[in-house]
């Protein structure tokens, strides 16, 4: 489970499509939401999410741990992007050792 995953309760609420976000974690520039609606066919959703408001590449489903699953899945997949990498420092040769 991501570190810095979210369960939304006090803040403001926010929602995409009559779901609203229950959860949401973060890595880099990228957010992943889990978004709940009891009347749609499927009321679970995973989405990406750019800017608080950009949803996009949503997972559907009927059970919450699926969406959690599908948030897990991606949240390990932006881990090994390069640019959610830490920056390693360029070694020059002024850095060797003396």
């Amino acid at each position: 489970m991501p570190k810095n995953r979210e369960v939304l309760m006090d803040e403001e609420k926010r929602s995409n499509q009559n779901y609203e976000i229950i959860e949401s974690c973060t890595i880099g520039s990228t957010e992943l939401v889990i978004g709940h609606n009891p009347n749609a066919p499927n009321p679970y959703v995973c989405w990406y999410c750019k800017g608080g408001s950009n949803y996009f590449l949503g997972y559907y489903t009927n059970e919450f741990d699926d969406a959690r699953k599908k948030l897990n899945e991606r949240y390990q997949s932006e881990c090994r992007m390069p640019y959610n990498q830490p920056a390693q420092k360029q070694k020059n040769g002024d850095d060797r050792e003396r």
